[in-house]
């Protein structure tokens, strides 16, 4: 069932301070192959929206602090309870983040995931 699944993910920074051109956004370690080979390899979807023939996706905004860690995880696009509480469970298990730069110096910053959960036709 999992390699039936459509499963992209994307990653959009957000943070006032990426408009510097000396600035380096958040990235999952590996980039963003890496973050969808961890989403592919890692995604549950959900067996009730799976039944109700539910797809979407799901928008988690995080913080990425100095040190990489993550946390303040909030739903930005709603789509389905369980889609929600899945995409926030992938992205709270997610390895420590390479922080965001600044003149070379790590930062916090908001980073946001994008989980697509999609049904096999």
């Amino acid at each position: 069932m999992k390699k039936a699944l459509s499963i992209f993910a994307s990653l959009a920074i957000a943070a006032t301070a990426m408009a510097q051109s000396d600035t380096i956004p958040a990235s999952f370690p590996g980039g963003e192959k890496a973050l969808d080979s961890y989403i592919t390899k890692n995604l549950k979807y959900p067996q009730p929206s799976i039944n109700n023939g539910i797809e979407g996706v799901v928008h988690v905004k995080f913080l990425v602090h100095k040190d990489g860690a993550l946390d303040n995880f909030t739903i930005v696009r709603l789509v389905d309870p369980d889609l929600e509480a899945e995409a926030v469970r992938l992205v709270k298990g997610m390895p420590a983040w390479n922080p965001a730069t600044v003149g070379g110096a790590p930062v916090d910053s908001e980073s946001t995931v994008q989980v697509t959960f999609s049904l096999p036709e």
